[in-house]
């Protein structure tokens, strides 16, 4: 007994002394209190039970001699490591991860990896009988063979950065246009509330969902990239396949999507050979499955909640009276207007200066940037004639008052609408209208503040409106999520840069008009009496109108979005980098620039 007590108090003093020569180096991030406190070496010194664990007798079989907690927690450590690298980095974050409640088939470009044969994607003799010019009459074999990302390497070589660029990147690149993404630095701060039920979301049984990228600009799919793996079957999300329906015939991204597709067993090229050149009433052609939905979804949306295609899905399914269903857009005439009226936008104007005043960064967060200065404000000039003082300027937050948004493009607007239908109007033009969105969109980001968007009621139907053919589509579960806050636009046209439609409910208006925006939310509902709808809950950023290009393009919201989708949705081993050398007058912190 007299021997034990001495190791004990042997022990003690051994423990002591490790204490008074721990490192006393302060480090520059910030932790918790709680993790302050169970980090201290001082702890065993307090504890007395901490001691007590210390003089534990092992059996004499066990390959050390006396109990050491803390060897207990390196191995606890270790244990949560190794479970970090193995979990899936798509899987959603909050409420845990989209589930699916039944077992998923083997998919058509699974089954080609398993018998080494060709796919092809056709569209059925009924649907095609519609179509009037013979190129889209015949059935079209576009898909390729591809295997999984493990078992390839890239084939695409990026092209070296022009000399004088039509782009540009606010980011610290070096004079080759390259960039260290450093993804071991990184961590995601960023929190968002969501709107799943309780134990997640549940993909409905029975159903198939596709995802319609109309492809065509490699620099806004590189970013959707990981919004759209995010939302993979195999990754916990609702997409069973990814259809890049093939519109341009560039052959650097023509080349770049290849290269894609390679990697991913789900993704898959359609249309090619049949569509490009054409109008997008081509690519609809293929969008008519049974049980199917088919989110079309355009090559520049840019930022996709957790929550949006799963919303977007349940709505579609809860609501069969409608014809389509869009997810709410930033960036949009209609919902921008409303988001205006509902306190999501904020009073955001571009920086005044004529060069930038910053560093070249890595950055997406509005709060970053000093505030706009007061004695620069002004009304004094026309939303359609706004000019970027420098490339890669950002927007600036003036204030919080909304009184200040009288003086922006947004207020400035809805004091004087104009005669133009909203779908054409000052929102659809003004370059202006459509940053202050995006940026907004970034602040509600940043404050946790998504509900701001959530306009809308549960509109209910009569159980005797026409709806789609019964046969074709999957009945909902009337308790289930989905239509909690819908818009209906009154037969009026909307945007269609994302959007939910049964394949049914497409074979049965083959041909779509070539103009299929007005076809699918105005015509064809006016035509057959069903509504086209908006789930205000599904929220998606859209980046510009063709309209709006120029001016949007000047600022550094496309970087700020690659930055975002970096930090809280892309895996680490899909990291995204800008295409192009550093805009004109950036420095990099401590270094040289353009």
């Amino acid at each position: 007994m007299k021997q034990r007590e001495e190791d004990i108090e042997s022990s003690a003093q051994l423990l002591s002394k490790e204490t008074q020569s721990s490192s006393s180096e302060e480090f520059e991030y910030e932790e918790s209190e709680h993790s302050q406190n169970w980090s201290t070496p001082q702890r065993s010194d307090q504890n007395p039970i901490w001691r007590r664990l210390q003089s534990v007798p092992i059996p004499s079989w066990v390959p050390v001699r006396k109990f050491n907690p803390r060897y207990f927690i390196f191995a606890v450590v270790v244990s949560l490591l190794i479970t970090l690298f193995i979990f899936n980095p798509y899987s959603p974050s909050k409420p845990t991860q989209h589930q699916t409640d039944v077992e998923v088939p083997l998919t058509t470009t699974q089954a080609i990896k398993a018998t080494s044969t060709t796919t092809t994607i056709s569209t059925s003799t009924a649907a095609l009988e519609h179509v009037a010019t013979s190129a889209t009459s015949s059935t079209p074999t576009p898909e390729k063979t591809h295997e999984s990302a493990s078992s390839q390497t890239s084939s695409y070589t990026r092209p070296k950065p022009s000399e004088n660029p039509k782009f540009c990147t606010t980011w610290p690149v070096d004079e080759n246009g390259e960039y260290d993404l450093q993804p071991a630095d990184r961590v995601n701060r960023i929190k968002l509330d969501s709107i799943a039920p309780k134990g997640g979301w549940k993909k409905p049984a029975d159903v198939k969902v596709v995802g319609m990228v109309f492809y065509g600009r490699k620099r806004y799919v590189d970013i959707l990239d990981c919004y759209l793996q995010q939302n993979l079957v195999s990754n916990g999300g609702y997409f069973d396949e990814v259809w890049f329906m093939a519109h341009t015939k560039d052959e650097d991204d023509i080349a770049w999507v290849e290269d894609l597709v390679s990697k991913t067993p789900e993704y898959k090229i359609v249309g090619q050979g049949v569509c490009e050149g054409k109008t997008y009433s081509c690519m609809w052609n293929f969008a008519v499955g049974d049980n199917t939905i088919y989110v079309k979804i355009d090559d520049d949306i840019v930022w996709i909640h957790p929550d949006a295609i799963p919303q977007l899905v349940h709505t579609r399914i809860a609501l069969p009276h409608p014809y389509a269903i869009s997810s709410n857009l930033v960036n949009s005439p209609v919902t921008g207007m409303e988001q205006y009226h509902y306190g999501a936008i904020h009073a955001f104007l571009p920086d005044p200066s004529t060069k930038p005043t910053f560093h070249a960064t890595e950055s997406w967060r509005p709060s970053e940037k000093k505030r706009y200065p007061k004695e620069e404000l002004t009304e004094d000039y026309d939303i359609f004639d706004m000019v970027a003082s420098y490339r890669g300027h950002p927007w600036l937050l003036v204030s919080d008052d909304h009184y200040d948004l009288l003086k922006t493009p947004m207020g400035k607007y809805d004091q004087h609408r104009g005669a133009d239908p909203i779908a054409f109007g000052a929102a659809w033009k003004s370059w202006g209208i459509g940053a202050q969105q995006q940026y907004s969109l970034l602040y509600n980001l940043e404050q946790n503040k998504m509900q701001r968007y959530f306009f809308g009621r549960n509109i209910r139907y009569p159980d005797n409106s026409s709806a789609a053919n019964a046969t074709a589509i999957v009945a909902g579960d009337k308790n289930g999520p989905g239509g909690e806050q819908t818009y209906d636009t009154g037969f009026n046209r909307y945007n269609l840069n994302f959007c939910a439609v049964w394949g049914s409910d497409i074979r049965d208006q083959l041909p779509i008009a070539d103009d299929d925006e007005q076809a699918i939310t105005a015509d064809i509902p006016r035509k057959i009496g069903r509504p086209f709808l908006i789930d205000t809950r599904s929220v998606v950023a859209h980046f510009s109108f063709f309209t709006q290009q120029d001016g949007i393009g000047k600022s550094d919201l496309l970087d700020r979005w690659r930055a975002y989708a970096n930090e809280a949705v892309c895996a680490p081993n899909n990291l995204k980098k800008p295409w192009d050398p550093m805009c004109p007058n950036f420095r990099v912190d401590g270094g040289l620039g353009r």
